[in-house]
């Protein structure tokens, strides 16, 4: 199953599981007693245009660029060992050659988990960062959401497709301004 049909299937389960709670389906609801307006917000929009998201993204930009350095430094360094290897290999004995080359293979290994544990620091800054903006903007998407009469504020990466109407990005970027 593709990805869009799962995704349609779980909106699909996700709002029969949610009409008893809303009332969408009832008869009250047919009568026009409970209907449900749903907004959406492009966070990552709001991330990259609010003086808050600026600043978290410069953050998060800049520890990129310390960790992406300390990196390449070890790279480097790794590189030139291996080309001097590479050098030395003709007036090497072979048990030295092949303990070398061991070594090497070792410090390319640790360069690898240095590598992927900096993959997985800087997702956990990232999710952070994202969690630091929600906190930030709650407040603002629950007093929008009550001024616009809305019921459910829903991410729009989250939606196929939504009309610019229910959209309210840039009334939550004006507000965190």
């Amino acid at each position: 199953m593709n990805r869009i049909a799962t995704f349609v299937l779980g909106a699909v389960g996700a709002l029969l599981l949610a009409a008893p709670l809303t009332g969408i389906g009832s008869r009250e609801a047919d009568a026009g007693a409970g209907t449900v307006k749903v907004a959406v917000i492009n966070l990552e929009k709001t991330l990259y245009e609010t003086p808050a998201g600026k600043k978290a993204q410069k953050d998060f930009e800049k520890s990129l660029k310390e960790k992406q350095a300390k990196l390449d430094k070890q790279k480097k360094a790794l590189e030139k060992a291996a080309a001097e290897l590479a050098k030395q290999q003709s007036v090497l004995k072979p048990d030295v050659l092949e303990k070398k080359k061991a070594e090497l293979q070792q410090k390319y290994i640790e360069l690898q988990e240095v590598y992927v544990a900096l993959e997985r620091e800087l997702a956990g800054m990232r999710a952070k960062l994202i969690e630091d903006l929600l906190d930030k903007a709650a407040p603002h998407v629950e007093k929008l959401a009550a001024d616009e009469g809305v019921d459910i504020v829903v991410d729009a990466s989250a939606v196929l497709w939504a009309s610019k109407t229910v959209d309210l990005t840039d009334k939550l970027a004006k507000k965190m301004k």
